[in-house]
């Protein structure tokens, strides 16, 4: 599966600056919020938030660099215990493959979580191929993203990426 290969290669284990995230908006595809992230480049980034805990995932492209590279982000609001820069332990199961590795603790704008940076875009892109994206993180936390409605918001992040 082009999707397992490359994950299995591409985690990269490094940190990432915390700042406060500056996204401006691009649009919306069902549940998803499309956004410039001026600091990855300016990269897009599909956003599916939640409630209960309030928190969301990112998936993103980071353009800092000539080569994009891809990124998946958890945040959580008030997550306690969760420092910029600490390696988390994380798992990320996608469509019955998991896959190990470790996130980096980052803190912003009243959220802490983890960010795992990919260094190939297409991840990100090939995700609407799946129907689900579990990831589970430090003592016992787990959000599962719905990537069943995903395919409209992926084609708007590619159209957004294409865009800048």
């Amino acid at each position: 599966m082009k999707l397992a290969f490359a994950l299995t290669a591409a985690i990269v284990l490094v940190a990432t600056s915390a700042g406060a995230q500056n996204f401006k908006t691009y649009g919306s595809a069902g549940d998803w919020e499309i956004a410039i992230n001026e600091n990855m480049g300016p990269g897009c980034v599909a956003i599916e938030k939640f409630v209960n805990p309030t928190s969301q995932v990112q998936l993103g492209i980071d353009a800092t660099n000539s080569e994009r590279t891809g990124y998946v982000a958890i945040y959580v609001e008030d997550a306690d215990g969760v420092e910029a820069g600490e390696e988390i332990p994380a798992r990320l199961e996608l469509d019955g493959e998991t896959f190990e590795g470790t996130f980096m603790g980052q803190r912003t704008d009243g959220m802490g979580g983890a960010f795992v940076p990919v260094n190939n875009p297409d991840f990100v892109m090939d995700l609407e191929k799946a129907d689900a994206l579990t990831i589970e993180y430090g003592d016992g936390y787990k959000v599962v993203a719905d990537l069943s409605d995903a395919d409209a918001a992926l084609a708007t992040l590619r159209e957004c990426q294409d865009a800048q």
